[in-house]
């Protein structure tokens, strides 16, 4: 009898154990989803300049972490640098439980359009970084959120200001990854 409360008990500290690590870490400062902090050297539109809109598709992870969910959103912005942003911004953030935000901790630096190819200086929080499908995810889900806009015929993305090889060390980052 006390040997089966030993193990109950045993058991059942063990799962509180696991179901407290299971918890979410705090964020960091800098991985923050505070758009002043991350976009410090985007450029800001003119002054005056009107507020557009438009909708775009945004995606997501499914709530299993295996396949891209489609989520359509509407972005506002003043310039198409803006444009960009706020699609990349809307990757960050989940619109509900069932799908998943496989950009958040993510902070954009720099975004710039030059000759057809836009350029996106980023770095991750350390919670972050995924296993290889999940980075495959991350890599899936921004170029089909950015190569919607038709300007955009190849996406360079740079970690922390470095063409790097792979994102998260398990895929490929070709410099740069070209429509199609």
């Amino acid at each position: 009898m006390q040997r089966r409360y030993l193990h109950g008990a045993l058991v059942g500290l063990s799962l509180v154990v696991l179901l407290s690590a299971c918890g979410q870490a705090k964020p960091s400062p800098n991985a923050s989803g505070d758009s002043k902090a991350g976009m410090a050297a985007v450029q800001s539109p003119a002054p005056g300049a009107e507020t557009k809109q438009t909708k775009i598709k945004v995606y997501f992870g499914d709530e299993n972490g295996e396949q891209l969910v489609e989520q359509e959103s509407t972005i506002s912005y003043k310039d198409n640098n803006e444009k960009y942003v706020s699609a990349l911004k809307a990757l960050t953030t989940s619109p509900d439980s069932k799908r998943i935000a496989l950009l958040k901790g993510f902070t954009f630096h720099t975004v710039s359009l030059k000759d057809q190819t836009l350029t996106v200086d980023l770095s991750m929080a350390p919670e972050s970084r995924l296993g290889a499908g999940g980075e495959d995810l991350v890599l899936q889900a921004l170029k089909k959120t950015l190569f919607q806009f038709s300007e955009i015929q190849n996406l360079d993305i740079l970690l922390d200001g470095k063409a790097v090889d792979s994102l998260m060390g398990h895929m490929e980052l070709p410099h740069p990854m070209k429509r199609g």
